[in-house]
């Protein structure tokens, strides 16, 4: 699993291991029930998350204790059975009016191979509540049409870190790419984002 963190979160992993008396449990609480929205900083030919799945057979609703979340996801993203998948997880943090990058960071070279691992951070918003498991790890994202049905669930976000995390406004950013059997980038990428407050919970 090495291979699937970046340098900084390396650094993550160094800050924990330094300063043990600090960090603890986070709840990632969203800012609104749409969950998804679009891209800060949107790369040029990527689409949001409509260009990942159709969402419109999803009903989000949000409760006192985070958003529910019934239906059925189709995917939409037009790539190849042959791509390999890179994921991107990225954490910025509004401090004084812009947006800061955190040592929060994640980068996965095959994405479809960490699909359903409950230790990657995206696997409690989706995966894990997919009744199709079988055909949804075989397809992952790379057939077009795919439907995902899902059990009614709600959606709460809960991560175990090292660190003291601020507290306001962050932003997850989310960048997906295919990349063809000539290790190519496809040009169509994907990119969403999950706002939301980290708030700490014992």
């Amino acid at each position: 699993m090495a291979d699937q963190f970046s340098v900084l979160c390396q650094i993550l992993i160094f800050l924990a291991a330094a300063q043990p008396s600090i960090g603890g449990h986070f709840e990632y609480v969203l800012d609104d029930e749409s969950v998804f929205s679009e891209c800060f900083d949107m790369p040029p030919g990527y689409a949001n998350i409509s260009g990942l799945f159709d969402v419109s057979t999803i009903n989000f609703e949000m409760g006192p204790e985070g958003v529910h979340v019934d239906g059925y996801a189709t995917s939409s993203w037009d790539i190849q059975p042959t791509d390999r998948i890179e994921g991107q997880l990225n954490v910025f943090h509004m401090d004084r009016g812009t947006w800061q990058p955190t040592v929060l960071n994640m980068v996965s070279r095959d994405f479809c191979k960490t699909f359903f691992d409950p230790n990657q951070y995206w696997y409690n918003i989706f995966p894990k509540h997919i009744i199709n498991r079988d055909e949804a790890r075989q397809k992952c994202l790379n057939y077009k049409g795919t439907v995902y049905f899902m059990e009614p669930y709600t959606l709460q976000m809960h991560f175990g870190l090292g660190l003291t995390l601020p507290s306001g406004r962050n932003r997850m950013v989310f960048n997906l790419v295919a990349i063809d059997e000539n290790n190519v980038k496809r040009p169509n990428g994907i990119c969403f984002e999950i706002e939301g407050d980290f708030f700490k919970i014992e």
